[in-house]
């Protein structure tokens, strides 16, 4: 009869370096599948774009042939920004002579002049440091080979 040499169990894990690897792998497992949902929502998104039908509000709408896990339809949600193009502003208020009754004039904090009266002796270390205070905040890396 053959000699049966039992298999030793492996040592035991520690408990950290498993939380670790579990963190790792997970939060790699988490990148790949964002990459991978990224894509699919690329190719949805201009799916909609190209085939998509308008609603009264500008969005795009894509029903679906059948329900799929609830979904119905595709839509891109059409978004306005309105934002302020200075230079048009300053030329058009000029010409209409309302510049100024439009334009606020607003006291701003120079701070190398601040800087500078702590370096000429008007300030101290104490006052700078009330006007400015710190936060501090940790943020949670993992570091790699």
């Amino acid at each position: 009869m053959p000699k049966v040499i039992q298999k030793e169990d492996p040592k035991p894990v520690n408990e950290l370096t498993k939380k670790v690897s579990d963190y790792v792998t997970t939060k790699r497992r988490i990148d790949d599948l964002a990459k991978e949902n990224n894509k699919i929502k690329a190719e949805l998104s201009e799916l909609v774009d190209t085939d998509g039908e308008p609603d009264e509000k500008g969005h795009l709408w894509y029903p679906l042939p059948e329900s799929v896990g609830g979904v119905t339809a595709l839509k891109r949600q059409r978004r306005v920004v309105q934002s302020l193009d200075e230079a048009v502003a300053e030329k058009t208020l000029k010409e209409k002579g309302i510049y100024d009754r439009c334009y606020k004039m607003v006291p701003t904090l120079d701070e190398s002049e601040v800087m500078a009266c702590l370096y000429d002796g008007l300030l101290n270390e104490e006052e700078i440091d009330a006007m400015f205070p710190k936060s501090v905040s940790y943020a949670f890396y993992i570091v790699e080979d």
